[in-house]
């Protein structure tokens, strides 16, 4: 009997001591866990394209799910109130700021460019585009990586090109496109050779891009131009393009009409070129076209490139920590450099890529030749946004009486000209 007691107490001793040793063994690896736990390096991300929201949100699930040590929060899309939030937060507590965040170039740029961390060292900014990284750059170091890009120019039909005998890459002065436009009128059914919508981004920002993104200097030129110092008409560059649309007025609709009006009208053969970009191929494919489209751009400098930007770059926020900021050019190198990543871009967001590298295969027509002009280099920048403030619905007023005949050229220049000094002021 004592021999049997002897025997369970040991046992039950071993047993103490197994389970014993169980417990502390249980416990390290439970703080373990929990330590690699508060190890997973959290970063956020806001940015305001409300339409890419749902799409982005399921890229950091992706994301996520292959890089164990990093998770990313899409905080909820900002939109047009994204500038009034970055605002508020830097100014509170920086360092909680989003880790990931999304402004445009210019004034934008210059306002949170204290919190910008330097991203030269990313894989992606070795593949972007040419001339889509110059906005982002200051001091010679890269501060944002441009989420996507849009090009405009001349949209033509392809089949009305052919019933006239014009070849469009031979359009390279603005000589050759009045050449043109006079042959593509006598095509059956087409109204006018080229359309423009009179909604003041179209009727004037975008047309007037053309002569100073000839120019190399374009951004010296512009200023001095809104302080009153240079006149717009004594622009050699600019002087022959309002001479130029004067040429081209009678091949013209003379921007009467709207967007919709203008695109529809393409559609239907009305009008053989529109001055538009790649944003109208989903109105295109509203009306489920027949024939292929083109785009060549304004030849204004002697070939028929066409305007291509950008003004909207993801930023990193330098006030948060080290290994946030790792985390975030880890993320944004998967999301422009990796495949994975890639395809979010054009299969997701429906984005154009700012950048080499990419499978374009999906993009919709315009989109593809907008892409295919940016990786050849052969592109004009967008200047627009250099112009001053607010002058858009006023230099439009001036266009519609450049079009009805109640000024000429220089007098179109010079109204415009007042129209930048005043809004300088």
């Amino acid at each position: 009997m004592k021999r049997v007691l002897s025997i369970l107490c040991i046992m039950a001793l071993t047993i103490t001591s197994i389970v014993g040793c169980s417990s502390k063994t249980a416990a390290p690896n439970a703080e373990n866990n929990q330590q690699t736990k508060k190890e997973k390096t959290v970063i956020t991300l806001i940015q305001n394209k409300v339409e890419i929201q749902e799409q982005l949100e399921q890229a950091a699930k992706d994301f996520n799910s292959t890089h164990e040590d990093i998770e990313l929060q899409v905080l909820g899309s900002a939109g047009d109130n994204l500038i009034a939030t970055l605002q508020s937060q830097f100014a509170s507590t920086p360092e909680k700021a989003p880790t990931i965040f999304t402004c445009q170039s210019g004034g934008e740029f210059e306002k949170f460019f204290n919190y910008m961390l330097p991203l030269d060292s990313t894989k992606a900014s070795k593949n972007i585009a040419k001339g889509q990284a110059d906005d982002a750059i200051k001091d010679g170091k890269l501060y944002g990586l441009p989420m996507a890009i849009e090009g405009f120019g001349l949209i033509y039909n392809k089949s009305i090109f052919k019933e006239a005998g014009v070849n469009a890459e031979d359009i390279k002065s603005m000589d050759a496109l009045l050449d043109a436009c006079a042959k593509l009128a006598k095509v059956k059914g087409v109204e006018k050779p080229i359309g423009f919508a009179k909604e003041t981004y179209f009727q004037f920002m975008h047309p007037f891009n053309w002569p100073f993104a000839s120019m190399s200097n374009y951004k010296e030129v512009i200023p001095k131009v809104a302080s009153g110092e240079l006149k717009l008409k004594d622009i050699p560059e600019v002087k022959s393009y309002a001479e130029y649309l004067e040429k081209l007025k009678p091949y013209t609709n003379l921007a009467k009409v709207t967007y919709d009006e203008q695109v529809a009208g393409f559609a239907q053969g009305k009008y053989a070129m529109i001055h538009q970009g790649n944003w109208a191929q989903t109105m295109l494919d509203e009306y489920k076209i027949d024939f292929e489209v083109g785009m060549i751009g304004m030849p204004v400098n002697g070939n028929n490139a066409i305007s291509v930007g950008n003004t909207n770059f993801f930023r990193v926020n330098k006030m948060a920590t080290k290994e946030q900021q790792d985390a975030a050019l880890t993320f944004l190198d998967w999301l422009f450099a990796d495949p994975a990543g890639q395809a979010y871009i054009t299969d997701k967001f429906k984005l154009i890529p700012a950048y080499t590298g990419f499978n374009v295969s999906n993009l919709n027509p315009l989109a593809k030749v907008v892409s295919e002009y940016s990786n050849s280099g052969n592109i004009l920048p967008w200047t627009f946004g250099l112009f001053p403030a607010g002058v858009d619905k006023d230099c439009s007023s001036a266009m519609e009486k450049f079009y009805a005949g109640q000024t000429n050229a220089t007098q179109l220049l010079d109204e415009v000209n007042q129209v930048w000094v005043n809004a300088a002021k």
